[in-house]
């Protein structure tokens, strides 16, 4: 059981949505909780999603028991950055998938997460999320936050859901950019014409905002620090493709094609995949009360490609 007390700012705002804003749950989940009889104010069962909420209400919410996981716990390495009885900060290697899809059961980090802290983690959003508040693709590594408790879950989702975390991403992309600083503001959405990739061509296209920085600049691409405002499926592959500047390797997105007509054809065997990683992540610790910054250094592939770059592929400007 949850329970919540609604503030002024919060009267009259639909009950679906004051916990909407409160849980790491799907609108749709939410009103089906409430329409089961889930979800008592002041004590009192409301199931009514419309229902308006007023100040200094105590909303509680019982979250049923989910049915157990068929997932197996795996002891695949992780490389934990931080951890404590509340949630656990790893640095995701590129190649690992975050949780298990379709015939996918085995070889993820929720498998890993399940034999290093067994039944020490949050459930919500089902047992095969295990604790996971947020995803990195397949091919991106970095800073990854996970929730072991149910509190923490809620308040990081929180935190999410209100753009109260900041993001940082290193990325390497291609092309010459004019500028050093730059902003994207394009809605992005599942693609109209593959619905495994995300574009800006999409029937229902959400709010998306990037922006980048260019940390250093070589002859047909640049090192930049990527800062997402949104959290869209994809988004920063997305965005930097749609200006022309797709990331290195990235093959969904056009920037592994480029790779054997440029600079960086020498060394196009260390490119296995795009070069993104998510750098730094900051966010407010509910139990400690306090912002905490989490970082993951460059790994190494990523880290050779950009020493050999400033070795044999700096821009004219530079020598």
């Amino acid at each position: 059981m949850l329970s919540f007390l609604s503030s002024i700012e919060e009267e009259n705002q639909r009950l679906d949505k004051f916990l909407l804003l409160k849980l790491a749950f799907s609108r749709s989940k939410i009103q089906k909780l409430i329409y089961n009889g889930n979800v008592k104010i002041n004590k009192k069962i409301v199931s009514i999603p419309h229902h308006k909420v007023k100040a200094n209400e105590t909303i509680e919410i019982k979250i049923s028991a989910l049915p157990p996981t068929n997932l197996e716990a795996e002891d695949i390495p992780l490389n934990i950055i931080y951890e404590d009885k509340e949630l656990i900060v790893i640095n995701k290697p590129a190649g690992l998938i975050v949780h298990p899809a379709g015939e996918k059961k085995s070889g993820t980090l929720v498998n890993a997460l399940l034999n290093h802290c067994g039944k020490e983690i949050s459930t919500i959003g089902g047992n095969e999320r295990g604790g996971l508040v947020h995803r990195l693709d397949k091919n991106t590594s970095g800073v990854m936050v996970i929730a072991k408790t149910e509190k923490t879950h809620n308040e990081i989702a929180r935190q999410f859901k209100q753009r109260e975390i900041q993001k940082t991403y290193i990325a390497l992309a291609w092309g010459i950019f004019k500028n050093n600083d730059g902003e994207v503001n394009t809605p992005i959405g599942r693609s109209i014409g593959d619905r495994r990739k995300m574009s800006v061509f999409s029937a229902k296209p959400r709010e998306s905002t990037t922006f980048f920085n260019v940390q250093e600049r070589f002859k047909d691409f640049a090192l930049l620090q990527v800062k997402p405002k949104t959290g869209r499926t994809h988004q920063i592959r997305i965005h930097l493709s749609f200006i022309e500047h797709p990331i290195v390797g990235d093959e969904v997105y056009g920037g592994k094609k480029r790779i054997s007509s440029s600079s960086l054809s020498e060394v196009k065997d260390k490119i296995k995949r795009q070069f993104l990683h998510a750098h730094k992540l900051k966010f407010y610790h509910p139990i400690l009360k306090k912002s905490v910054e989490f970082e993951a250094p460059i790994p190494e592939d990523m880290e050779y490609v950009i020493k050999w770059a400033k070795k044999n592929a700096k821009t004219r400007d530079e020598g």
